[in-house]
């Protein structure tokens, strides 16, 4: 049985339920060095009590996912150490080796599910920032609590993910935030300095 704690992720975008099933927990804009993207980690939405006006969400995690990234196995490069190669000593690719098991899943059900033997895994992005994605992405915002609304975060390279207002995800793009919050963090950075 494997130790990962395997996630479940929405590749069939043309056939989601758009904010219908679902709703988001976690909603990220990541600058990629193709473009912007959205993904959004997504939990089973049953709706809102009347009278309590208490949110009903699924607390299992085969009711949650991943929507936008998908996890992709690739091989990866290494020094060729075989002295009887003609490549010895120069980086070479090696494909990615999978397997596919059988185990449980969290009901105790047989599934079978490709894991990674050697390689990396890598995320494939799906959801490009534009008009059409914005829309079906805010369908998805909203309250998942009582005291909980949908987290809105920019994310680039390394750098530790930003949490900001709806006005500015919705309409500011990852680069010109960060642009525009360089000058504060220079400004903290110099005043941390002088004590």
């Amino acid at each position: 049985m494997s130790m990962k704690i395997h996630q479940r992720y929405i590749t069939d975008i043309d056939n989601f339920t758009w904010g219908e099933d679902w709703r988001a927990t976690r909603i990220i804009k990541e600058k990629r060095t193709n473009g912007e993207y959205y993904f959004a980690n997504i939990i089973r939405y049953y709706g809102e009590k009347e009278d309590t006006h208490d949110y009903d969400i699924s607390e299992s995690l085969a009711d949650s996912a991943w929507l936008g990234r998908n996890e992709k196995f690739v091989g990866k490069r290494a020094h060729d150490r075989d002295p009887e190669s003609k490549t010895f000593g120069k980086r070479i690719y090696s494909e990615a080796i999978t397997e596919i098991i059988t185990e449980p899943n969290s009901r105790g059900k047989p599934v079978e599910r490709e894991i990674l033997i050697e390689g990396k895994t890598i995320y494939e992005y799906t959801l490009p920032v534009n008009e059409e994605n914005t829309k079906k992405l805010k369908t998805l915002q909203g309250a998942i609590a009582l005291s909980q609304e949908t987290q809105l975060l920019f994310m680039y390279g390394i750098k530790p993910p930003h949490a900001v207002t709806p006005e500015i995800f919705w309409t500011t793009s990852v680069s010109d935030y960060l642009q525009s919050i360089e000058p504060i963090r220079r400004e903290i950075k110099k005043n941390v300095k002088k004590v």
